[in-house]
């Protein structure tokens, strides 16, 4: 439970630390993650399974993403 939170507070701090970071380096991150999954995908490795933390931030980040969408107008 302790290692969860702890999890979930290193990707908070994660995603701060990427809302507050320069335009070249958020898109060299997205090129490096675009290289893995090419490098995942070539040796049809399989994903390794999610732990609680991950699962709980792809949720809260989900939720964050949706109420941003419903309130930017058309």
């Amino acid at each position: 439970m302790i290692r969860t939170a702890l999890l979930l507070v290193s990707d908070l701090l994660h995603l701060v630390a990427l809302a507050c970071s320069s335009h070249n380096r958020l898109a060299a991150e997205n090129l490096f993650l675009r290289k893995q999954l090419a490098f995942y995908v070539e040796r049809k490795a399989k994903p390794r399974r999610l732990n609680d933390a991950a699962r709980i931030a792809l949720v809260l980040l989900a939720r964050l993403i949706d109420v941003s969408v419903r309130r930017t107008p058309s």
